[in-house]
């Protein structure tokens, strides 16, 4: 008798020491409504993290969700599946579309009665309408779902018929229909794995007796904020017209500031939701050197190669930064509208300043290819260039000005600075400095007779 009474009392020992390691840390709830978009990654990427510092037991993402864009539905993926911190999801209401991507990267699922998950199939949005994704989209969509379930233990045909509408299963869906799963169907199928009332039930019966709600921040609205269209455009056409104004406006000022204050919010919160990588902004960067070039050091010609292929450098630095492997057609044609349209308000404001500001650097005698040569500012050149017979001659305008470019004297031709900016082809013009490796010249009227 004493025997099993030692037993007993080494069981009973056992189950409370199995208790007391599982309620060793707490339960950390994650509540994901609405749209799952780039805030919902920096939202699930921080409670992780700060989960697993804490060293949190379990991480419970409560769903209740319609979807939202498949780029962020595939990063969250990729933070679930690194988590080093248990994982569950309760499906409070539903979770479709990018919401099943998510609750089947989890470890562990749950249904509240009445909860449903499924209806997965990507879609896109042209205009008004919506319309399923490309067969290719779905495919890798289709894949991704297999995988996913693959590592977890469940049953990859079923995640596939979440995705694919040609998917058949004998007893569960015909083929030309998506799949969504009842709380009874999901467990019947392996990807359930209770029915509960309330989680904080389902946690404390596991000795959880503590419970952290972990609240959106405001980090993640920012987040969400500057990853708007509307706010990506503005970014993208303030930082450019920042940088722009900052190279042709002598001095640094906040132009230069807000410039590289765009430009960063605009990389840290693609770098944040997975979007951006350091090849975006090495593209920028290029871009940027490259249309420093031409302004600066290729000067003497009209605006070629060098600017162009910097102009199409910077675009692909935004675009890159904008568009994931699974985004839509529609989100593509949206970054591409975006980018196109902050680069045209750049160079029209660039050539407005160019034309209309009394002082720019390339008036200034900035050109750095001239002053490596003459190893003197501007201010300095007029103060020592002697008198020259080239002051005060006309002639014509061989080139537009943009503002160096051709002049035409009695039939020789030789390279010109337009005093004002620009000057298109045709225009007279008059000397009114020599500069020895270049002459000053500004419009004047045709003489009468």
């Amino acid at each position: 008798m004493t025997r099993y009474v030692v037993l007993a009392i080494a069981l009973c020992a056992c189950c409370a020491a199995s208790l007391a390691v599982r309620a060793e840390g707490a339960a950390w709830i994650l509540s994901i409504d609405g749209e799952i978009n780039s805030g919902t990654v920096t939202y699930l990427r921080r409670g992780l993290q700060e989960a697993a510092e804490a060293g949190a037991g379990i991480v419970v993402l409560v769903l209740a969700t319609p979807g939202g864009y498949l780029d962020a539905a595939v990063e969250s993926r990729g933070i679930l599946l690194d988590a080093i911190v248990p994982t569950a999801a309760y499906i409070s209401r539903e979770a479709f579309s990018a919401g099943a991507a998510i609750a089947i990267a989890c470890e562990t699922i749950l249904f509240a009665p009445g909860g449903v998950m499924g209806a997965a199939t990507p879609v896109t949005f042209i205009g008004e309408s919506m319309r399923e994704a490309p067969e290719k989209v779905i495919s890798a969509t289709r894949s991704l779902f297999r995988a996913t379930a693959e590592i977890r233990g469940r049953p990859p045909e079923v995640a596939e018929a979440m995705v694919d509408r040609d998917v058949s299963i004998p007893g569960l869906i015909d083929a030309g229909k998506l799949l969504t799963l009842s709380a009874r169907d999901a467990a019947v199928w392996g990807y359930s794995d209770g029915e509960v009332e309330s989680i904080e039930t389902w946690l404390a019966e596991r000795g959880y007796d503590t419970t952290v709600e972990f609240q959106v921040r405001w980090v993640d609205d920012l987040v969400e904020v500057l990853t708007s269209p509307i706010a990506v455009g503005l970014l993208i056409t303030a930082g450019l017209l920042g940088l722009i104004v900052e190279m042709l406006v002598p001095g640094f000022g906040i132009p230069g500031l807000i410039g590289i204050v765009c430009l960063g919010a605009f990389f840290w919160t693609h770098f944040l939701v997975g979007l951006a990588g350091w090849e975006s902004v090495a593209f920028l960067f290029g871009g940027i050197v490259a249309v420093g070039l031409e302004i600066f050091a290729f000067t003497a010609v009209d605006f070629g190669l060098t600017g162009l292929l910097g102009l199409v450098l910077i675009g692909l630095g935004f675009y890159t930064a904008m568009v994931g492997p699974f985004a839509g057609r529609g989100q593509a044609i949206q970054a591409i509208a975006i980018v196109t349209a902050g680069l045209i308000v750049s160079v029209v404001v660039a050539i407005v300043l160019l034309a209309r500001l009394p002082k720019t650097r390339l008036r200034l005698g900035g050109i750095i290819l001239s002053t490596a040569v003459t190893g003197r500012s501007h201010e300095k050149e007029e103060a020592d260039v002697a008198a020259s017979d080239w002051v005060g001659r006309r002639g014509v305008a061989a080139t537009d000005l943009r503002p160096v470019g051709g002049g035409l004297f009695d039939e020789e031709r030789i390279d010109v600075v337009c005093e004002e900016g620009f000057l298109a082809k045709g225009t007279p013009i008059v000397v009114i400095r020599d500069e020895v490796y270049r002459k000053v010249v500004r419009r004047t009227e045709k003489e009468e007779g």
